[in-house]
């Protein structure tokens, strides 16, 4: 019977999920299960050293940080699309044009933030820099007198001001946790900022008194893994051992390659009665070795020396980095760019090992990862920004002020837009579209603004370009060509 129960055992642990089993093979693996808060208040800080150390001392660090600034920003920055209507729903192109020539204005240097160095292009490249290094960014809205053009302007905040180990339960069901000041419904309340007093700034020390910030001044931007989440997470969170690992590997080869670049050696003594070892230079020993330098201890080039007699070279010439170097390099940064999500060839740069099919795919997922990031930051960040924007400007700005406040929806039209990238095979791609436009299944602004422009002044440049006397682009008439519906009989 025991053996009969036992046999039973084992096929119900062979129909159940293998991952869940714990056996020799599998004994390391960690059965904790840890929602992302726990693990962020354990990790958070070695975490976002080790990000910070990744972006300042690796090389693959640098790019990658290089590759969000460019991809997610661009040179550009974002595009903005004010379309303010009419009650019958026309577009009000007059009030449209006055208030992005406004914010124009404001995002310029000077009026846009505290510090007035940034403009909003540089504030976005920054802003997205700390985000993914750090995992998260403060964005502190200021008001008042002095403030910019408009009495309004961000000031951009690093994470660590927010203390992780400052956590209580407040009266009245409030609860501060890693510096977050939460309600019952785990909505954000309040920020409590570390103040940073005297050379706090230099030394990086701070005492542990807070400046209670309210949710309504402040944007806590971070991409959420988990619901409910307290704080960001470092972005190469999942590729930084890798990223550890392989920065020693390269280091230690090309420390033993610049030993065997050296060709150096050692001289073994063969005959005893050759005489002592190689004295200090200059001094004698009680022999008469070493006075005048008896044994080679420098090499340069195209000299030869004597061997003294007795001793033999023994040559040591490290074979290493040898044929396994470069596969070990690329599988470790085929890996890195998977806990990066990016591409291979484009954190490495290497362009060997591949294929017009195979960057065009790789291109083509990564593009789509941007852009999940720029609408991620367009709703988080420039979307609540641009009416507690409006609101200062329709009171401060000189133009602006004409414009009844009481239509402030009608105002409040505003659409972000990221960047967009070139085609990868720009002469097929530009067919694709050409033919979906006579088709009837894409516009020509889905193309414009595919590109990261605004339709609007793209075909304003057309007009004037026109007004010029240029060519006007040749345009297939769709319409005309569009085959009659078919009867569904």
């Amino acid at each position: 019977m025991p053996a009969k129960r036992q046999y039973i055992a084992k096929g119900a642990q062979k129909r159940s999920f293998q991952s869940g089993i714990t056996d020799r093979l599998t004994s390391k693996w960690t059965v904790a299960d840890q929602t992302v808060n726990q693990s962020l208040l354990k990790n958070l800080r070695a975490m976002r050293a080790r990000s910070r150390d990744f972006a300042k001392n690796n090389e693959y660090g640098r790019k990658f940080f290089g590759m969000v600034r460019a991809n997610v920003v661009g040179s550009a920055g974002f595009t903005l699309k004010v379309n303010c209507l009419n009650q019958d729903g026309s577009c009000d192109h007059e009030d449209s044009k006055r208030i992005r020539k406004a914010y124009l204005k404001f995002a310029k240097p000077g009026n846009f933030d505290v510090t007035g160095k940034l403009s909003e292009t540089m504030f976005d490249m920054l802003a997205m820099t700390m985000i993914a290094r750090d995992g998260e960014v403060l964005v502190r809205k200021v008001t008042g007198r002095g403030f910019g053009v408009h009495g309004c302007q961000l000031q951009l905040l690093s994470a660590h001001l927010l203390d992780e180990e400052h956590n209580m339960d407040l009266a009245g069901g409030n609860r501060i946790r890693m510096g977050v000041e939460f309600n019952r419904w785990m909505k954000p309340v309040a920020y409590h900022l570390r103040i940073m007093n005297g050379n706090a700034d230099m030394h990086g020390t701070a005492g542990q008194r807070y400046e209670r910030v309210s949710a309504d001044e402040m944007l806590h931007l971070f991409v959420p893994e988990e619901v409910d989440q307290w704080r960001g997470v470092p972005w190469p969170f999942a590729a930084l051992r890798s990223a550890k690992h392989l920065e020693e590997f390269q280091e230690s080869a090309q420390v033993n390659a610049r030993v065997g670049a050296g060709k150096m050696g050692f001289f073994q003594q063969k005959d005893p009665e050759a005489g002592a070892p190689m004295g200090v230079d200059g001094e004698e020993d009680d022999a008469g070795y070493g006075g005048e330098g008896d044994f080679i201890d420098e090499a340069d080039p195209g000299t030869f020396n004597v061997i003294p007699d007795g001793y033999e070279f023994s040559e040591f010439n490290p074979s290493y980095p040898n044929d396994v170097y470069d596969p070990f390099v690329k599988s470790t940064l085929r890996t890195m760019a998977m806990g990066l999500l990016v591409s291979a060839h484009g954190l490495s740069g290497d362009l060997t090992d591949v294929n017009f099919s195979s960057i065009r795919s790789g291109t083509l997922d990564e593009r789509e990862m941007w852009k999940v990031i720029q609408n991620w930051y367009i709703d988080a960040k420039k979307m609540m920004i641009f009416p507690w924007w409006l609101t200062r400007a329709l009171m401060n700005d000189d133009d602006l002020k004409k414009l009844p406040f009481t239509k402030f929806e009608k105002y409040d039209a505003a659409e972000f837009f990221g960047r967009g990238w070139d085609w990868v095979d720009p002469r097929n791609d530009m067919l694709a579209a050409k033919e979906g436009v006579a088709l009837g299944v894409k516009s020509r602004a889905s193309i414009i603004r595919a590109n990261g422009r605004d339709p609007q002044d793209v075909w304003d440049e057309l007009d004037a370009e026109a007004d010029r006397g240029f060519t006007a682009p040749a345009v297939a008439s769709s319409a005309a060509k569009r085959p009659p519906p078919e009867d569904e009989d």
